[in-house]
């Protein structure tokens, strides 16, 4: 491995090899160096332009110093002639003038120095021309009509500091939106801004050197960025950057003023820019030349697009005109008639076919590129449309405003879909993201706002003229002062609030666990009601039943009674009869005996005296008398007998009524106890179900106190939940603000260090261009050493290349101290990076 000081001699071994196999090329009839241009640079510039002199780090009096340039870059590049800086300053059309003092240099050597220029930047007769500049990217790519294979480009590290800050924003030149990424393109102070369309943070600062950008594109891939400005009534030209690099890869076009309107052809063959010169200029990027000039708008080129698929271009004017061209070879395809005033927008439909203008007479045209015929006209805003852009791939919506101050959504089939709120300041720029669902706004004031394009609402807003890295770093660092305590503070108040809805939780768990409770005792307690009034029911059922019965068998024994009484009363009337015939039976009887002894005496009276007649009849009459009673007490005799046997047999039959009668009373005795039983039976649970009314009440009545207590809970612990949600939320954006603005200082102190790479490595790269200028010059010097033939002249060559070694040796430890110092750097970024904390920016 060479040491510092070993590389440039192994530099300059191999510059010799070069010089000893370089053989001389035929005379040129071109101007050179030596012979035409160096005469005039010694009649006009060597006196401040000179190794002693010079002004502005410009050598003219030798070649090689010649084409290193100064300290405002190389003064020409080859193939530039008219448009080179060194033309420019020399016929006053470009500042600082030169001379300086004194008039322009004749046009004849102006003509000679321009031709030089063309030619190559001959060194002398026998030189080879210089070649063009090639573009650092594939011009054979085919152009990205569809979604282009892998994740879309986005930046990745780049440059965060601006370029330039002032204290007001100025007015959006233009906004671009990457057909296939989040990403969103502003142009700002000699920069563009690189936005996140998601998370709406700063990704990129692409530095515009060339003055202004007026006009930004993005390739149908993704991977590049066109920017077209330029000074005004000065200069204007094209840069195209690599997106996930931030490098800027081509810069193509030159105009004698600032370019308004560019866009990158989609086989990056070709680049078309416009502005007010009136014409459409196609660059051919293959040979850094222009392929041709179309004059054909009556005033100034505010517009132009290359369609999706690199077929054609649209452009659009400031007198109101359209034209379509061939993309490849600049041939009209169509003009465009319907505009009567500025067109202001130029938007293609993804597949192509569909191509929308926009113009200050209000109206947004929809024109088929099959026909060229005009298929819609919105009459969009009154006073005129400033600004119009169509989401590619999102949906394929529109997006216009105006100078009625308003912004409008269209939906594909061009119906309006929706109105954002009206601005204060005239919205003069658009832009809708590739996913159609964020619409961003710049304003005259140099405000850019974000929008829902579904609900109408601001979602944000990004800056056009962004704050520096140490501005952005004190800021947050000044938010850090006071963010842990607003966290502090909401915690506390947070967890107040947390307590408060458990507190009040709890009450109502409380409360609602107490209605549980009553819920449960009232069902219980009914329940056991229920069971009562189910068996009473069951009692009266049964009772009614058992009334049934009760009631007939006491018709029974009272039936049964009845009977016996009736078969007693026989019994007494037959007694009665039977002691009625007894008693006359006895007076019979007794009158029988009274008969007997009458009989007896009037028997013996007549026996006595057989003869008395009297006797005699006396004593058959007697015994008469005695027959015939005798008679009479056998009849009452049987009389008698049948009444004791009637009697007999009553009493003998009344054992039926009594035994029915017992049995009757018996069944009445055992229904009345059975009833007396259920009674007793159906008293105490009815005394049961009135035990129950009181706890019942109370139940009640508690139940209700405990639905009534239940909504005020609820509504307590509802708000208490509000307030604690509320206090939470509080809480979690102020701790997502505190980690958030945790994360940007960590962020924007990385950015610090990623600029302290990204200058270094650029102090690195011109260190390194310095020196193989120096090497150029050196094999340049030394091919004139082999030939040279005055010796006089060859002593201040000697002297020249001596220099040019110790100025080589200089420079290369400087370029790999700076290159080391930038991989530290870079090191750094990346450590800080991939650490996620707060990295020490100031860390060398």
């Amino acid at each position: 491995m060479h040491s510092q000081h070993d590389m440039p001699y192994g530099i300059l071994s191999r510059v010799a090899v070069a010089v000893a196999l370089a053989v001389s090329s035929s005379a040129h009839a071109a101007p050179n160096y030596e012979d035409h241009v160096f005469p005039i640079f010694e009649k006009s510039c060597t006196n401040c332009h000179n190794p002693d002199k010079q002004k502005g780090d410009l050598d003219l009096t030798n070649y090689s110093a010649m084409m290193r340039g100064g300290s405002g870059g190389k003064i020409a590049e080859p193939g530039e002639g008219a448009d080179s800086k060194l033309y420019g300053v020399i016929t006053h059309t470009l500042k600082p003038k030169m001379p300086p003092k004194g008039e322009k240099l004749d046009k004849k050597d102006a003509d000679v120095i321009r031709a030089w220029i063309d030619g190559g930047l001959l060194e002398n007769k026998s030189g080879k021309p210089k070649k063009k500049r090639k573009p650092a990217f594939s011009i054979t790519a085919a152009p990205t009509a569809g979604k282009p294979d892998g994740p879309p480009p986005m930046p990745s590290h780049l440059l965060l500091e601006p370029v330039v800050q002032t204290d007001r924003a100025s007015a959006v030149s233009d906004m671009a939106v990457s057909p296939w990424a989040p990403l969103l393109a502003v142009t700002g102070q000699r920069q563009v801004l690189l936005y996140n369309t998601e998370s709406l943070q700063l990704v990129g600062i692409l530095p515009f050197d060339q003055g202004q950008p007026s006009s930004l594109a993005f390739h149908s891939s993704g991977k590049y960025l066109l920017a077209g400005g330029g000074i005004g009534g000065k200069s204007g030209t094209t840069v195209t950057w690599e997106i996930e690099s931030g490098k800027p890869i081509l810069t193509a076009g030159k105009d004698f003023d600032s370019v308004l309107a560019a866009s990158l052809r989609g086989d990056l063959g070709g680049v078309a820019l416009g502005g007010p010169g009136k014409r459409v200029k196609l660059w051919d990027t293959g040979n850094d030349q222009q392929l041709v000039s179309i004059k054909k708008h009556t005033d100034w080129v505010t517009q132009l697009a290359y369609s999706p698929d690199g077929v054609l271009l649209a452009s659009g004017g400031r007198g109101g005109g359209i034209y379509v061209w061939e993309a490849q070879t600049g041939n009209e395809f169509y003009e465009l008639r319907g505009h009567k005033a500025s067109i202001t927008g130029v938007a293609w439909r993804s597949d192509s076919n569909l191509l929308a203008t926009a113009s200050e007479d209000g109206s947004v045209l929809v024109w088929s590129m099959k026909n060229g015929k005009q298929v819609k006209k919105i009459t969009a805003h009154k006073g005129g449309v400033l600004a119009l852009d169509w989401n590619l791939n999102g949906g394929g919506f529109l997006v216009t405003s105006g100078r009625d101050k308003k912004v409008k959504i269209w939906k594909p089939s061009f119906a309006l879909a929706k109105e954002l709120p009206a601005f204060k300041s005239l919205p003069t720029e658009v832009a809708i993201s590739q996913d159609g669902k964020r619409v961003f706004v710049a304003t005259l004031t140099g405000a850019i706002t974000v929008w829902d394009p579904v609900t109408a609402k601001q979602i944000g807003s990004i800056a056009a003229n962004p704050p520096s890295i140490a501005q952005r770093i004190k800021g947050i660092q000044g938010q850090l002062v006071s963010l842990p305590i607003q966290v502090k503070e909401q915690a506390d108040a947070f967890q107040q609030s947390e307590s408060t809805w458990k507190s009040a939780k709890e009450q109502l768990a409380k409360t609602e666990q107490g209605h549980r409770d009553a819920v449960a005792k009232s069902k219980q307690l009914q329940a056991q009601r229920s069971q009562l009034d189910g068996q009473l029911k069951k009692i009266y059922a049964q009772a009614k039943e058992m009334g049934k019965v009760r009631d007939q068998r006491h018709k029974n024994v009272q039936q049964a009674r009845s009977e016996l009484s009736q078969h007693s009363a026989a019994i007494t009337a037959m007694q009665r009869e039977k002691q009625q015939a007894d008693q006359q039976l006895k007076k019979l009887i007794g009158e029988e005996k009274r008969l007997i002894d009458q009989q007896q005496k009037v028997q013996k009276l007549a026996e006595a005296k057989p003869d008395d007649s009297a006797a005699q009849q006396a004593a058959a009459v007697a015994k008469t008398k005695l027959e015939q009673h005798r008679q009479k007490l056998a009849s009452q005799k049987k009389a008698s007998d049948e009444k004791s046997t009637a009697l007999a047999k009553l009493v003998d039959q009344k054992k039926g009524p009594g035994n029915r009668l017992a049995e009757a009373d018996k069944q009445w005795q055992q229904v009345s106890k059975q009833w007396n039983d259920l009674h007793a039976k159906r008293k105490a649970l009815q005394e049961q179900r009135t035990a129950l009314n009181a706890p019942i009440t109370e139940t009640q009545k508690n139940l209700k106190s405990f639905e009534q207590g239940i909504k005020p809970a609820k509504e307590k612990l509802a708000k208490a939940e509000a307030t604690m949600k509320q206090r939470k939320a509080a809480y979690e954006l102020a701790k997502k603000q505190l980690s958030r603005q945790q994360q940007q200082l960590h962020h924007w102190q990385a950015a610090a260090i990623n600029t302290e790479a990204i200058v270094l490595k650029q102090e690195a790269e011109a260190l390194r261009n310095k020196q193989h200028a120096s090497m150029d010059d050196f094999t340049a010097l030394a091919k004139e050493v082999a030939s040279m033939q005055d010796t006089a002249n060859l002593d201040k060559v000697r002297h020249r290349l001596q220099q040019l070694r110790s100025q080589i040796d200089q420079t290369a430890p400087q370029a790999l101290a700076k290159q080391q110092q930038a991989a530290a750097k870079r090191q750094q970024y990346q450590q800080a990076v991939e650490a996620k904390m707060p990295p020490n920016a100031g860390k060398k």
